[in-house]
């Protein structure tokens, strides 16, 4: 029996070898080691302390569950998923409204009627001047309730950004839009549903950042503050608690040296000049370039920062063109500038996308870098401390921004208070963080009292004064101490 049982284990070992040999052999690198689970309710928190690697997980984390199949049209239900899709069911053709489209635009959450509708009713746009449908050649109707509103035309007031510059002579524009989840929305509603109730909110807020270095006395947190203080303190995510969140998109239309099948598209509505200064409003198929991602959690209250754009937005021949006070545009053009991307963010994006079916849409796009924990250290790279998307934050004062407001980009400035110290924070979560020392609006542009409601899509023709320098004019307002204005 021990003659016959030795040649076999022989010939076992030598069909193992073989095969062994004719399996390729697996090179472990820093892709191999992610875990990142496609799941369509984002990730509520991360540890404190969490690696770049970590935040790299969590930020692609919220992006696919962001870009998970909505159920609005089935349920009714905005920031809510379709539970019986996947990934593996995209195979090319994704689905016809994401989650993250459902959110509450900017003039849902601060419509010019001043009256908040409940989160889950169709899209509403409330501005404040009288908007026409444009002139089309009839092909379509023109929607005024489409999810995707890009009543945003420039890096807020910074500059305008444009594709192709080197190869067409019409400019193909960037738009962008901003919107927020239902939990910041449904708690502004419940808390602070009028212009003045919220502008009385902030104002609190900031004079209490002066006066306690905290959103209200004795605190020791921000994502929970008694009623009777009437601060902001915007919802934080915690265990099945998603928490606060908003996006800033950037959109452009494609050209005949674009590839549809390359780009997430969608029918948006987007705005022109009419004539005697009438402002007209229209659809067109519209392209997704970039995503910003905020999301406030119960270790991160000052907000985790992830951006992501597409694979060839350094390729388009993108550049931006400055604008002055007036909103008009100087100089020549110029190329967008930002930090190269980190090895551990770029193995994230190559990790997912072998996870992703290979037709997916998302296979296009990629992880640009997150912040979290905030510090004044600019030598960290560890940090992405000037964290910046190429099309969104694209020229010197946004994307390298370290400053105490928009008025001083780069003075080097406190500007953000977390857990009670002040730190001079660089990137997005630097500027985000003026606006909550300077305004009391927790990290967030969209609840400032600064030209919102708001009046008019961003077309450049009902402002005296452009918005780059109603900006700077707000900041050195909130700059100024209440004792130093009864003097004046």
């Amino acid at each position: 029996m021990k003659k016959i049982l030795v040649p076999i284990a022989v010939l076992c070992i030598i069909f193992l070898f073989q095969l062994s040999c004719k399996q390729p052999r697996k090179i472990v690198g820093p892709d191999d080691n992610f875990t990142i689970n496609f799941n369509p309710f984002p990730p509520t928190d991360l540890d404190t302390g969490a690696s770049p690697k970590k935040l790299s997980e969590f930020a692609w984390e919220e992006f696919l569950a962001l870009n998970w199949k909505s159920a609005y049209n089935a349920t009714g239900k905005r920031d809510y998923p379709d539970t019986t899709w996947s990934y593996d069911k995209e195979a090319g053709a994704y689905p016809d409204l994401n989650v993250w489209e459902t959110f509450a635009h900017r003039t849902e959450l601060r419509p010019w009627s001043d009256k908040m509708l409940p989160f889950n009713d169709p899209p509403h746009y409330s501005f404040g001047d009288v908007l026409k449908p444009g002139i089309t050649d009839g092909s379509y109707h023109i929607s005024f309730t489409l999810f995707n509103n890009l009543d945003e035309n420039n890096e807020i007031g910074s500059c305008n950004m444009y594709a192709h510059v080197n190869t067409f002579q019409n400019r193909y524009q960037v738009l962008y839009e901003a919107k927020v989840n239902s939990e910041e929305y449904n708690y502004i509603r419940q808390n602070y549903n009028t212009k003045e109730s919220l502008k009385r909110a902030t104002l609190r807020t900031k004079q209490n950042i002066a006066a306690y270095n905290a959103y209200y006395p004795n605190a020791n947190t921000t994502c929970s503050c008694p009623v009777a203080d009437s601060v902001i303190c915007l919802p934080c995510g915690s265990g099945k608690t998603t928490g606060t969140m908003e996006i800033k998109a950037a959109w452009r239309r494609l050209t005949n040296l674009d590839d549809p099948s390359k780009f997430f598209t969608r029918t948006v509505i987007y705005y022109t000049k009419g004539r005697n200064g009438s402002i007209l409003y229209d659809n067109a198929t519209y392209a997704l370039i970039a995503l910003h991602i905020i999301h406030k959690t119960q270790n991160y209250p000052a907000f985790v920062f992830a951006t992501f754009e597409h694979i060839n937005v350094e390729r388009d021949s993108m550049g931006y063109v400055l604008l002055d006070s007036l909103d008009h545009e100087y100089g020549n053009l110029r190329t967008p500038m930002r930090d190269p991307i980190r090895s551990v963010t770029e193995a994230s994006t190559k990790y997912v996308h072998s996870k992703l079916p290979a037709k997916s849409i998302w296979q296009n796009y990629r992880l640009v870098g997150v912040q979290a924990k905030p510090t004044s250290d600019s030598t960290s790279l560890a940090t992405n401390f000037f964290l910046s998307n190429y099309v969104v934050e694209s020229d010197y004062a946004l994307n390298h921004f370290n400053g105490s407001s928009i008025k001083w980009p780069h003075d080097h400035g406190l500007n953000l208070l977390y857990k009670g110290k002040y730190y001079s924070m660089g990137g997005c979560q630097g500027c985000h963080g003026a606006a909550q020392k300077n305004f009391g609006t927790d990290f967030s542009f969209l609840l400032d009292s600064f030209e919102k409601p708001t009046r008019a899509p961003d077309i450049g023709i009902n402002n005296s004064i452009g918005k780059l320098a109603n900006y700077i004019r707000e900041f050195k307002l909130a700059e100024v101490k209440p004792a130093e204005k009864k003097k004046k």
